[in-house]
């Protein structure tokens, strides 16, 4: 979609949300509380947790956990709750966003220090340590499926490429002339380019740009699992200094949220369009071994 075209619907839908407020507090709680559980559930899954849609949500409304699932991957999940919780007490009072912001969000986010799997720049597997709260000391860049190494920026040079990211942020915020979406999508894509941190940078840019977004009144968005691919592909192109197809990415998933709010500002029923056949098609796919 055009982008000009994209930004009129974004604007157009956030216009009839503006509209109808009041919301309903019950109604908008319940689609909060939905945008929440699939945020949590898609942005932890596409960095490979391995919880369902349905564990995540039983674990975030029940405190139940499933037999056999890796105690990380609710570590993870909790931290991200938690980090949404603190970003949603940013909006409601007005904090801008600072470095000591994102270093204290990369703290709630990830819970605690933690040993993960690495890789050498000579191709060696090693351990390493994840800090928390603080950027990286070591090179942390990322072998993909052809061999080849993604290259992000160095521990030397992280705090100055962060420090230019921010000084761009405040920036354009003072002049005020750039639309949201494109505010939050770039902000995003430089923040991943930069991977200042250890380990939970997708994670975080993700929560960042989300920020921005609800900053500026908007809702926030879910780059969904099944879209990974797609996403991935939009940043490398991003990379290759295009970065129209990851703002429209982004675009499309802002007119999502924008819609389920909508319905739900007009009292209209929120499971999302195929949501059933979805289930079914789940427990298809679930006893097909058995069919066999």
């Amino acid at each position: 979609m055009d982008l000009a075209l994209l930004i009129q619907r974004i604007d157009t839908l956030k216009a009839e949300i503006d509209a109808l407020r009041p919301i309903d507090a019950e109604q908008e709680a319940r689609v909060m509380q939905m945008l929440r559980i699939d945020w949590n559930y898609h942005s932890n899954a596409i960095e490979g947790n391995t919880l369902t849609l349905g564990e995540t949500r039983a674990f975030l409304l029940h405190g139940v956990t499933a037999k056999g699932k890796p105690f990380r991957d609710y570590l993870d999940v909790k931290g991200h709750n938690e980090a949404i919780a603190y970003l949603e007490q940013m909006v409601r009072g007005q904090e801008p966003l600072t470095e000591v912001v994102i270093r204290e969000l990369h703290r709630i986010l990830l819970v605690e220090s933690y040993e993960v799997n690495a890789v050498t720049p000579d191709g060696r597997p090693t351990r390493r340590r994840i800090a928390i709260g603080q950027y990286k000391t070591a090179p942390n860049h990322v072998r993909t499926t052809t061999g080849e190494f993604h290259y992000y920026a160095s521990p030397e040079e992280t705090p100055a490429q962060m420090g230019d990211l921010m000084a761009w942020y405040r920036r354009e915020i003072e002049i005020g002339a750039l639309h949201p979406l494109l505010l939050a999508a770039t902000f995003h894509y430089r923040f991943v380019a930069i991977h200042p941190f250890d380990d939970g940078n997708g994670r975080m840019a993700r929560l960042l740009m989300n920020l921005l977004l609800m900053q500026h009144g908007y809702v926030p968005i879910v780059i969904r699992l099944e879209s990974r691919g797609d996403y991935l592909l939009a940043l490398e192109t991003a990379d290759a200094g295009d970065l129209s197809d990851f703002v429209a990415l982004i675009g499309e998933a802002l007119l999502r949220s924008l819609a389920l709010y909508l319905k739900a500002a007009r009292h209209v029923g929120l499971e999302e369009p195929g949501a059933f056949e979805q289930q079914v098609l789940r427990l298809r796919e679930q006893l097909a071994p058995y069919d066999a």
